[in-house]
């Protein structure tokens, strides 16, 4: 499987970052700076493919303070 970061951004501004392909701690290391760069993130959510070894992640972002 490929690594990818999708960013997925609303009508409404919220903005989804979700990563795919990445195992362990590789895919926090890999959407940190997106993280920063887009604010105050509002939640987290590890997805099954966390428990099996491949790590995804998915979180969502609000832009500004």
């Amino acid at each position: 499987m490929s690594r990818r970061i999708l960013v997925r951004v609303s009508e409404t501004g919220d903005i989804q970052v979700e990563a795919e392909g990445f195992q362990g701690k590789g895919c926090e290391t890999a959407t940190q700076a997106i993280e920063q760069a887009l604010g105050k993130r509002t939640r987290r959510e590890l997805k099954p493919e966390h428990r099996q070894g491949g790590v995804a992640i998915q979180q969502q972002q609000q832009l500004g303070g």
